[in-house]
């Protein structure tokens, strides 16, 4: 089974921002949410952003990563309130659209999650992760050029190559789905999705060759002709 979104793509705020003068405390807290979050201690990580936006209520960093937190605790409807409050305080950031549109996606309500995409993308045309998880929601045809997109960006995006070659194998342009997960493989050794898609499409690919070469079936009148030739 071929999955375009295997992997969540989530951007942190890194809150480089002058905090408040009057409360040192947030700058302290702020760094307890990052290192909790990448840590993995999400409970944690969400009480240090809530604590810091009590501290701070206007600071859209701290509400991005708060969302960013509650989608991992499995909270997605308060991860998108969450982005919400963001945008309302800073509405031309792109790491909150394309969050956002991550969020709406898991409820399935993929109209606006493509739009919370491409305003991402209109807002930082050079942001990889937006086109990845905008083609995701794509149909093939479209998506194919969206995740090239991605990789001119970036090209050593992993999952961008996994995707391609995802939506090429749909399109059944195995030979150059084999390039792509082949790419990703070389990216990430280990990357099993991709290890077992490049299989796939390497026996698609074969198979279609085996075709291509047997002789075209005749139909029952050039047998029949055949049978019996004209004197």
């Amino acid at each position: 089974m071929f999955l375009r979104k295997s992997i969540p793509l989530l951007l942190l705020s890194l809150l480089l921002s002058p905090l408040p003068a009057m409360a040192q405390s947030a700058e302290e807290l702020a760094q307890q949410g990052l290192e909790a979050y990448r840590a993995g201690e999400y409970e944690a990580a969400a009480m240090a952003w809530q604590q810091m936006l009590e501290i701070d209520p206007q600071n859209a960093d701290a509400y991005n990563n708060l969302g960013a937190t509650l989608y991992q605790l499995g909270r997605p409807e308060e991860a998108a309130d969450a982005y919400r409050q963001a945008l309302e305080i800073d509405g031309e950031s792109a790491d909150t659209y394309n969050n956002l549109g991550t969020v709406l996606a898991l409820q399935e309500d993929y109209e606006e999650a493509i739009a919370a995409y491409e305003r991402a993308i209109e807002l930082n045309p050079e942001l990889p992760e937006a086109y990845v998880n905008l083609g995701n929601l794509l149909p093939a045809e479209q998506a194919v050029g969206v995740y090239a997109k991605a990789i001119e960006i970036n090209p050593n995006y992993v999952q961008a190559y996994n995707n391609l070659g995802t939506v090429l194998f749909d399109l059944e342009r195995y030979e150059e789905a084999v390039v792509a997960y082949s790419r990703a493989l070389e990216l990430a050794p280990d990357f099993q999705a991709a290890r077992d898609n490049l299989a796939l499409a390497e026996a698609a690919l074969e198979n279609s060759e085996d075709v291509s070469t047997e002789s075209p079936e005749e139909s029952p009148e050039e047998a029949a002709e055949e049978a019996n030739p004209a004197e």
